[in-house]
């Protein structure tokens, strides 16, 4: 399809913009050159002035020089005040005048011409017609400015030697030098021509890319705007689905510690499986958020880049089993590297559950750490289904998935390769993906290898359990969310007490003594759970307290991680509500 041209008002309106544009580069490009040019002509009139009075003696040859001084002083100081006094329609116009008043004050010497020698006349018709040459540049070759200045001196200087012609002893030769003169000034007529139509079409160049970065500038404006919409779309849609999704997994959670028959187990084994799906699908959207938040901070330290590769593939294996895939570890080096193991783990898990879920049973997926000049190299390389040229970059983006227009939610939303790359720019690892369709993928990380081995690593505990009536303080303005959690809390033994907000959480602090405290983000109004916290905190300074929140707009994840409070995202998994709530060790003696 054809471009369809602009209506004819629009092109004249764009035309009228453009030539606007190269009238002030050329007023900009004038007065810019303005003083240079004028103390080049004060020395050219410095020569004649001299070869004048040597020849003539008096008073005019120095009253002339005493004028064009003062010509070169007014330029110097008061020429762009002149100009732009004008306003746009009529700057050309005074610099015409300038220009031809410099003219006229370079010709006045021709008064005497008869009276220099023939060397006198030569040197100043050299001195014109290299200043006339000259203002070809200094005028961009626009005509009338240009011949506003070349004409008032040339003419006048052909129809001094036609005069001087009478006189001369081959006539012949002066009046040829008149005739060269005008066929001189022709001819600068028509440089000038070829230099103002390349200044005009070097500013038109110059306006397109202005247009052009002026447009440019509006779409990565527009872009970084819908970017800040869908997250904050995100963070709206995030924090709706995780309330009722976090209340029934505290009532599954619930459910499961109670003595139930088979049936009844097996049902609510399947609850939280799906419970875990919608969970986990969730826990992406909240990643990019946090992610894009600059929420996420890196806990660097030293790490055996090998040791890593081969948990992750102890973690891996049973699933891998499970599918009927081949899954093999390849440990050619046992380099140390300065990261974040456990964000390390989150770019390895998604990129294995990538290799697992493109890869059909009976095919191979290997981890293999190796060594290459200077730096640590991590893959994960599958034989699946691969990926075509033209899609192997924009698996990286959001929500982008190959081959599923069904949208099957089982294979999850498409997240799991963006957050590969923001977590590796995070952590600045090099990311490679090569693949061909049919003959599977390899996605290689980089790292910067170190020499020294990381010390040991102590064991994370397991196994929590919490103390016997613990009195716990929920706090939530949606009454679901507060008696699904007081119904898991009784189960854990806890002694439970309910508020809606701040006054009420107020209210029982003064009474009651607290052990934990657990309270939505966002309450009613402007209310919220940081200032919920921070009252019971006035109330009793050493309470265990900790926010629990399904927002995931990056400004209220940025207040809450500067906060210094604990953070619990909906769903809140039991182990993670059982480590907030366990009292310190300390602590859990003096009870």
């Amino acid at each position: 399809m054809k471009p369809v041209p602009p209506p004819e008002g629009q092109r004249a309106a764009d035309e009228a913009a453009v030539r606007d544009f190269i009238h002030q580069r050329f007023v900009e490009m004038f007065l810019s050159q303005s003083r240079r040019a004028q103390l080049g002509l004060l020395a050219a009139a410095a020569l004649v002035a001299w070869l004048w009075f040597e020849r003539s003696g008096g008073s005019a040859p120095l009253a002339w020089i005493a004028l064009a001084g003062l010509v070169t002083l007014w330029r110097f100081f008061w020429t762009e005040a002149f100009v732009r006094g004008a306003g746009r329609a009529h700057e050309t116009g005074r610099i015409v005048a300038v220009l031809a008043l410099n003219g006229v004050l370079m010709a006045l010497p021709l008064v005497g011409f008869a009276q220099f020698s023939q060397i006198g006349r030569a040197a100043v018709s050299i001195v014109l017609l290299a200043s006339a040459t000259a203002s070809v540049a200094t005028t961009a070759g626009f005509r009338k400015v240009f011949l506003a200045f070349a004409a008032p001196m040339l003419l006048p200087l052909a129809g001094a030697w036609t005069l001087v012609a009478r006189d001369a002893a081959r006539p012949l030769d002066a009046l040829g030098l008149a005739a060269l003169i005008v066929a001189f000034l022709l001819f600068l007529v028509s440089i000038a021509r070829q230099n103002y139509r390349v200044f005009e079409e070097s500013c038109r160049i110059r306006y397109g890319e202005q247009q052009l970065n002026r447009e440019l500038s509006s779409a990565l404006e527009q872009a970084g705007e819908a970017n800040r919409a869908k997250t904050q779309f995100l963070a709206a849609a995030s924090h709706d689905l995780r309330q009722p999704i976090h209340s029934m997994n505290t009532l599954v959670a619930a459910l499961s510690l109670r003595a139930l028959d088979a049936r009844s187990r097996e049902i609510v084994s399947l609850l939280a499986s799906v419970s875990q799906s919608l969970s986990a699908q969730l826990d992406g959207l909240l990643e990019i958020s946090r992610l894009d938040a600059g929420a996420v901070r890196p806990n660097l330290a030293l790490h055996r880049l090998d040791r890593i590769a081969a948990s992750h593939h102890a973690m891996f294996a049973p699933l891998a089993r499970e599918r009927g895939l081949q899954y093999r570890l390849t440990l050619a080096a046992d380099p140390s590297v300065r990261t974040d193991s456990a964000l390390l783990m989150r770019v390895l898990g998604n990129l294995t559950e990538n290799a697992f879920k493109f890869t059909p049973r009976g095919g191979s997926v290997e981890i293999a750490v190796r060594r290459e000049g200077g730096d640590a190299l991590l893959s994960v390389a599958d034989s699946g289904i691969g990926i075509a040229e033209a899609e192997q970059e924009r698996v990286f983006l959001e929500f982008y998935q190959i081959g599923n227009t069904e949208r099957d939610r089982s294979r999850g939303l498409g997240l799991g390769l963006s957050i590969v790359r923001r977590l590796c720019s995070l952590l600045g690892v090099g990311v490679t993906l090569a693949s061909q369709p049919g003959a599977g993928t390899t996605v290689t990380l980089r790292l910067p290898e170190l020499a020294s081995e990381p010390p040991a690593r102590a064991d994370p505990r397991t196994g929590l359990a919490l103390p016997a009536g613990l009195a716990v303080l929920v706090i939530d303005d949606e009454l679901q969310v507060r008696e699904s959690m007081r119904l898991l809390l009784d189960e854990l033994g806890c002694k439970v007490l309910l508020a809606e907000g701040s006054e009420d959480a107020a209210r029982i602090a003064a009474s009651t003594r607290l052990d934990a405290v657990l309270s939505d983000f966002r309450l009613r109004g402007d209310d919220s759970g940081l200032i919920a916290l921070r009252a019971v905190q006035a109330l009793q300074p050493g309470v265990r307290v900790a926010l629990v929140t399904g927002d995931t707009a990056p400004d209220r994840i940025q207040d809450a991680e500067a906060a210094g409070i604990r953070l619990l995202h909906k769903p809140v998994a039991l182990a993670d509500l059982l480590a907030a709530l366990e009292p310190e060790p300390a602590a859990q003696g003096t009870r």
